[in-house]
């Protein structure tokens, strides 16, 4: 652990694990108890209040975080985050129920808004404190938080099927108590072991509020595709086929959550890479080539094993419920896995150069595709409609930052994905068709794939070695 960056990976994995992994592993065993449907109904209002409070936060978490990193003199930036996140929250708590005191649904379900809002918004007040932390490269304070936040809500669900009081409105308590603890955590030792400063300063507020304007549209864009899928599924189909689609979802962004302990890396090596503004020369370029390469060929390792896991193993375990059900959907999302990768790769690319307005139309063209993709294919193919959405979405996307990588930074090998892809449906066909044994798909599947891989040349060991002294620098 000497070396810093490897500090900071384990960091920013301690925040993931406690985050991603617990917060997923609380919902399977919630989802093992209570019907689709009602899991439907936590997932449907998950996705609506992350909305709400991803719109109140007017963009200012990049921006705060930005300039509490830049300078000690910009910590009032994130004082004036935490009171616009206070005030957009209780303003917003007020709004819910109103609405849901005037107007109420067949089933009376819109009750459940407020209360899961607060769960959310207890999380989304407690993220300027986050986001100081981060600046100032503390990473693990909020990570041991969250371990606990969600090692407590895991147990306090075991508690409510012990005493057989597991329902959606325990759920939403849970939920509420453990962000409450999340929140009271983060203010003491905040107050104790920093120099954070509550003073408020409504000049700097405006100042902040300005700096954010003018990326708040491709937020507000690109918060759209993230959760419409979900929501449009509640309001169009019902609430099983959104819980079966949500479950396969959840499992999809656990499958994910390498590329977001990754992510940070692959940014702190283009940033060495890359000089703001110019191209990369042709040496950079071909480092740049090779940790797509590297990177690509990872990505798609973990689809392969967990879509041949996927079905035999849920039938088992929940008995039917999910699995075979949602299999294709769950294919359909884990495809978008090297998709994400490169999107991530030719982003990065294409805001170092500078070209904002591309990445502002890129986002807008995705976040609109989404949506007609999903308002068209749901009504009619329901969750598998959404994961043919999502995936259309991500090509589009990628497609987008493709082009403007290529015409104006660099050529960028998007053969590679496109081989990976193949030798990875090779290596899924034949290892299913061979054998109905989990583990032996499982040794067939990898080793036919990386045999194709070394085979075709596209993994070598300079590209390896090249990854290492990245990582090391």
């Amino acid at each position: 652990m000497k070396n810093n960056l490897l500090k900071k990976i384990f960091s920013s994995g301690l925040q993931a694990v406690s985050v991603q992994i617990l917060g997923v592993i609380f919902l399977f065993i919630v989802s093992f108890y209570l019907s689709e449907s009602e899991f439907g109904i936590i997932s449907w209002y998950t996705a609506v209040t992350i909305t709400i409070t991803t719109l109140l936060s007017f963009g200012i978490d990049q921006v705060a975080v930005r300039r509490i990193a830049a300078s000690e003199r910009s910590d009032w930036a994130a004082a004036a985050y935490l009171f616009h996140a206070f005030v957009g929250s209780v303003i917003a708590f007020v709004i819910l129920v109103t609405i849901t005191a005037i107007w109420s649904n067949s089933d009376n379900t819109l009750r459940f808004l407020p209360w899961f809002f607060i769960a959310q918004s207890l999380m989304y007040i407690g993220t300027p404190l986050k986001q100081f932390l981060n600046a100032k490269q503390k990473f693990a304070p909020y990570g041991v938080i969250a371990v606990i936040s969600n090692l407590t809500k895991i147990s306090l669900a075991y508690w409510g099927i012990y005493r057989e009081l597991l329902s959606v409105d325990l759920v939403y308590a849970i939920l509420i108590i453990c962000a409450l603890i999340e929140l009271v955590g983060l203010l003491i030792y905040i107050l104790k072991y920093t120099s954070f400063s509550f003073r408020f300063k409504f000049v700097a507020y405006r100042k902040l509020i300005k700096e954010s304007t003018a990326q708040y549209i491709a937020m507000v864009f690109d918060t759209g595709i993230s959760r419409l899928d979900w929501i449009l599924l509640g309001i169009i189909s019902t609430n099983a086929i959104t819980g079966v689609y949500a479950f396969a979802y959840r499992a999809y962004e656990l499958t994910r959550l390498p590329i977001t302990v990754i992510a940070p890396v692959i940014l702190n090596i283009f940033s060495k890479l890359l000089v703001s503004g110019k191209k990369p020369d042709e040496e950079k370029q071909a480092v740049i080539r090779q940790l797509f390469t590297v990177g690509v060929f990872a990505a798609i390792l973990m689809p392969l094993v967990l879509n041949i896991l996927w079905a035999p193993t849920l039938d088992w375990l929940y008995n039917g419920k999910y699995g075979s059900s949602n299999a294709v959907e769950f294919l359909l999302l884990t495809i978008c896995i090297p998709f994400q990768f490169t999107i991530n790769l030719l982003w990065t690319l294409t805001f170092a150069s500078k070209n904002y307005t591309k990445v502002t139309k890129i986002t807008i063209v995705t976040a609109v595709t989404n949506l007609l993709l999903n308002l068209l294919l749901i009504p009619f193919y329901g969750g598998l409609g959404a994961a043919v959405a999502y995936l259309i979405t991500n090509l589009v996307q990628m497609s987008g930052y493709y082009l403007v990588v290529k015409g104006k930074i660099m050529a960028f090998p998007l053969r590679s994905l496109l081989l990976f892809l193949i030798m990875g449906a090779i290596a899924y066909s034949i290892s299913t068709f061979l054998t109905d044994n989990l583990v032996l798909q499982l040794v067939t599947s990898l080793g036919v794939y990386i045999s194709l891989a070394i085979l075709t040349k596209q993994v070598r060991k300079d590209q390896i070695g090249t990854l290492k002294m990245l990582l090391k620098k």
